[in-house]
């Protein structure tokens, strides 16, 4: 273990931890973001980048697997932002000679639904005189948004305004939809599932008690914070039993890790075999993974349902919905040739999402034999979420979700420290409890949430407590060994 001038690398996060732990006790997250730089001027190296986002340039030049990843995906990136810069230089003698937005939306319209249609088959397009089905927003959070008005505007019309929407939520899941549902005054029935892999599934709908009313059903193909696939099958199943028992729902699928899948064209190709899933179903999509552009805020809606459009349509009228003119620029220099019928560009540009994809999959696997190398006491003999714990090979995102073992629980609690914060302080790996992902404060806080004493929701969550979700594609993957022989 590295000496950092009277300490072991331990001993500093210890240090570190103590130094930022009355302010950010209640957020381990936020204290791990908040000292990286602290911890690297002080020395320690090992945690580089670990909470970040996604980004090119922490792809090694030396991929053993794909050498020129970083060259292709720097190729992609820097011509569309300085497509941006062009755009915005033509404004700056005179920024209101001409709307912008008038040129640049309908183009990314055009793009996105391009992109659908190409890589997975799914066509969606804005016709004139015709109710659009493709919206651009700032972002793949503000398209949920979106949604979600579509949903209570739905419910509104069905049953007028006196009793709030109640959403479906397959749990683990992404803790920012809830919060949207919160704020928005909606109800949430949190959905604990009864498959190992906690995969949603058409037996977890059948355990819903009679007279609950579900309006719409939140739920994602490739599941944030597991990382494991839904498989296509399973979610149609999945899908119907909720269109059986409540016909009126909206189903609201974020898709934004299909793109990147290996079987991207296979996860939602079901979609046109009924008709109710035109009618029923909103899909979300953003570029932030694909591309690794978080911070460039672009996400799409694509949906044909006649039901939702409704509220959709009147919040992207709003024109602080709109995506900025600088985004406009960027997504055209990323996604604009989907657009323009120019196959062999467009079939390269998806290969090289898929290259992405596959490198975040090689990441994934040298940290966790890394991490199951040098830290097993802390890992239990049982890994539901891993189906290959030798090789850590499935299909995915960026995501990895381990159950703690008894010894690393054990230990946090005698120094009065989680098991995520217990295990990051010893061993540097950064992680979020997966309980986070299977609750919501703010749902709790203001009686939203339809079924808080269900006996096996608080079951789930508190046996959630025992898994740390890892986030491997901003961190730089440890050196492949090389063979010696």
């Amino acid at each position: 273990m590295k000496d950092y001038g009277g300490g072991s690398e331990r001993d500093v996060r210890i240090k570190v931890f103590e130094s930022f732990k009355e302010v950010f006790s209640s957020a381990p997250i936020r204290l791990m973001s908040r000292t990286v730089s602290t911890m690297r001027s002080m020395g320690y190296g090992d945690l580089a980048s670990a909470i970040g986002d996604l980004d090119w340039r922490t792809v090694p030049a030396d991929d053993l697997e794909d050498p020129f990843l970083r060259d292709d995906w720097e190729a992609l990136l820097v011509p569309a932002f300085n497509n941006m810069s062009g755009w915005l230089h033509q404004l700056a003698s005179r920024p209101l000679a001409y709307n912008l937005d008038s040129l640049g939306y309908p183009a990314v319209i055009e793009a996105w639904s391009g992109l659908w249609q190409i890589q997975l088959g799914l066509k969606f397009k804005n016709r004139p005189a015709a109710p659009p089905e493709v919206f651009v927003f700032h972002g793949g959070n503000q398209a949920i948004q979106a949604a979600l008005i579509g949903v209570a505007e739905a419910h509104r019309d069905r049953t007028g305004a006196g009793t709030p929407a109640t959403v479906l939520v397959p749990i683990p899941t992404f803790s920012c939809p809830m919060d949207q549902m919160a704020l928005q005054g909606m109800q949430a029935y949190l959905l604990p599932p009864a498959d190992p892999g906690m995969d949603p599934g058409p037996e977890d709908v059948a355990k819903i008690p009679d007279g609950v009313e579900i309006d719409a059903v939140y739920a994602m193909p490739v599941n944030n914070p597991t990382g494991r696939t839904l498989e296509p099958d399973r979610l149609r199943a999945f899908i119907e039993a909720v269109l059986d028992r409540w016909p009126h729902a909206g189903i609201i699928l974020d898709s934004v890790y299909v793109r990147m899948h290996p079987r991207y064209r296979e996860l939602l190709a079901w979609f046109n075999e009924d008709e109710r899933f035109a009618d029923a179903i909103v899909f979300v999509d953003s570029l932030s993974k694909s591309h690794g552009v978080t911070g460039l805020r672009s996400g799409a809606l694509l949906t044909r349902s006649s039901r939702l459009r409704g509220g959709i349509v009147r919040y992207a009228q709003n024109i602080m919905a709109g995506p900025s003119n600088a985004m406009q620029a960027v997504v055209l220099g990323l996604i604009g040739p989907h657009a323009s019928g120019e196959e062999e560009f467009s079939d390269y540009l998806i290969r090289l999402q898929i290259r992405i994809g596959k490198h975040l999959q090689r990441r994934r696997q040298l940290l966790l034999m890394n991490a199951f190398e040098r830290w097993p006491e802390y890992f239990h003999e049982e890994q539901p979420l891993l189906p290959d714990p030798k090789t850590f090979d499935w299909e995915g995102s960026m995501y990895a979700v381990l159950q703690l073992s008894d010894h690393c629980r054990i230990k946090a609690a005698e120094r009065g420290f989680s098991p995520t914060v217990g295990f990051y302080l010893d061993s540097g790996i950064g992680g979020v409890p997966l309980d986070g992902f299977c609750r919501n404060r703010n749902l709790e806080k203001h009686g939203l949430l339809v079924n808080p004493d269900g006996e096996e929701l608080n079951a789930f969550q508190d046996h959630a407590s025992r898994f740390v979700r890892l986030s491997f594609g901003m961190t730089p993957p440890p050196k492949r060994r090389r063979s010696t022989d």
